[in-house]
């Protein structure tokens, strides 16, 4: 019993795993980086920049 509740647990958290690749993977293909839902800091200087220059 205890081998098949570690098997539903390992394929539970593989599945997960390929799941968030493949998202990632269909986001690059789009061009965007796999970061694009964040607000990360390099994000805040690329549109700083690009507002800056239309000024």
């Amino acid at each position: 019993m205890a081998v098949f509740v570690n098997t539903i647990i390992i394929l539970a958290i593989i599945s997960l795993a390929a799941w968030q690749l493949v998202k990632v993977f269909k986001r690059a293909k789009k061009g965007k980086c796999a970061a694009c839902d964040y607000d990360c800091v390099l994000k805040k200087q690329v549109y700083s920049r690009h507002n800056s220059a239309k000024i």
